[in-house]
């Protein structure tokens, strides 16, 4: 069952009224009403982790927009489709045929919602006054309604239509001649449907496996002495627990006589890990622990999938020259080390082009799927032997051997060597050519 949260201005609470009852099948629907913007923080923040996405008003979404830049759950918003605001702008010119539109103030049309189309219907001399350049500020409701008065009081506007639902009783009370427009029950019942049916997708991702492989570094001169062997063992046990508890994301934690393995979701894992930038439980043992671990993540469709990926990546941890976690998902996607410069991104699945390209150059097929992560990472066909090398966890002299190789085969050439001091070799800068065309 999908849980929703609507943020919704008090005053608009009746237009959801039969909604609840019509997704009640498929999804719980959370009414968070609000007075004013500013209480939308807090109630976005307070049922954060109660809910599986929100549903906010367009006020409401561009407001939490400018104070955060982007959200932390799935966010969606309340839309009149241009079919229904079409639909409200010919009812009213059918009772009100003597309605000039140029003189009707509309406070919902800006260029941020392409002025829902209405460019392409009216004609110039047509064309209604539309929002001006509000900032979206806790006193927006106190700037719009300033404005549908101006306007009205000198006599500008015959008609003012509003989304905003905090305004209209100001506005009946000042003798106003006004039309409120929500996204009608049916509306919102489609939008709401679509939302659940992306959600259940995303849940269905997110409750794929996930298994943390945790081993302890420097294994054979602790094994030398079996009790500082098991002391170690007792200490990591100790932090992973303490971990869970901390983060309040329960796992489950087997012990084997070489390792540890964390049996959790790709949606825990997702948060254990920032979203698969940084790994938080490695920041942690490394405070709390006096000897290194060595962690790697995998994801899969089945325990035994994402076992493997989870030994693969821990594999990796080990044999980096960066200490770091690594992550292999269930589509063979690779990313580490995490919070590390050097982290890439890139595909342990060899495709036809890589292949060919390996053949044509003598570079293992992984050598080369490194090569075009570092590319894509840096977003440009240009590197030096320096960079490859910090990248690649390798050194300089392997980096220059895989460059010379790739120029030789014709697939890098050498575009200028830079010189950075008076002094010294200058270095060479390879331009390459690694793609599908």
């Amino acid at each position: 069952m999908i849980r929703l949260g609507a943020i919704i201005a008090q005053h608009s609470l009746k237009e959801l009224a039969t909604v609840p009852a019509r997704v009640a099948e498929n999804c719980e629907v959370v009414l968070l009403p609000y007075h004013r913007l500013p209480e939308t923080v807090e109630l976005y923040r307070t049922n954060e982790q109660l809910v599986d996405g929100f549903v906010l008003t367009e006020l409401a979404y561009w407001y939490l927009t400018e104070q955060w830049g982007s959200f932390p759950a799935p966010t969606y918003t309340f839309q009149i489709s241009e079919h229904e605001f079409y639909k409200k702008l010919f009812q009213l010119s059918l009772q009100r045929r003597d309605l000039d539109f140029s003189r009707v103030y509309i406070d919902f049309l800006s260029a941020q919602n392409g002025y829902l189309g209405i460019r392409d219907v009216l004609p110039e001399e047509a064309w209604p006054i539309t929002v001006s350049s509000f900032r979206i500020s806790d006193r927006i409701h106190e700037e719009v309604l300033y404005e549908h008065l101006r306007l009205w009081e000198a006599g500008k506007i015959d008609m003012s239509l509003t989304r905003m639902s905090n305004i209209v009783e100001e506005l009946t009370e000042r003798g106003v001649p006004h039309l409120y427009l929500f996204p009608s029950p049916d509306s919102v019942v489609q939008q709401f449907e679509y939302i659940i049916s992306e959600l259940s997708a995303v849940k269905m991702a997110e409750s794929r496996i996930a298994i943390g492989h945790v081993t302890m570094g420097e294994m054979d001169t602790a094994k030398e002495n079996l009790n500082e062997w098991e002391l170690r063992q007792m200490l990591l046990h100790k932090s992973l627990l303490e971990f869970s508890t901390e983060q309040k994301v329960p796992f489950i934690i087997q012990k084997s006589p070489a390792s540890f393995e964390i049996i959790s979701s790709f949606k825990d894992l997702k948060a254990l890990t920032d979203n698969l930038t940084q790994c938080l439980l490695l920041s942690y043992l490394e405070k709390t622990l006096p000897f290194p671990v060595h962690i790697g993540w995998g994801v899969g469709n089945s325990m035994y999938k994402a076992r493997l990926n989870a030994q693969s990546a821990n594999s990796m941890s080990a044999s980096s020259k960066t200490m770091g976690t690594f992550v292999i998902t269930d589509s063979d996607q690779i990313i580490g080390p995490l919070g590390d410069e050097s982290c890439l991104t890139y595909r342990n699945r060899v495709n036809e082009f890589v292949q060919r390209k390996s053949e044509e150059t003598d570079l293992s097929t992984l050598q080369l799927q490194k090569i075009m992560a570092v590319l894509a990472k840096t977003e440009r066909n240009e590197v030096t032997a320096e960079e490859l090398a910090f990248h690649l966890g390798i050194t300089v002299r392997s980096a220059n051997r895989m460059l010379n190789q790739l120029e030789e085969k014709g697939v890098a050439t050498i575009l200028y060597k830079k010189q950075e001091k008076l002094r010294g070799r200058p270095k060479k800068i390879y331009q390459i050519r690694l793609t599908d065309a």
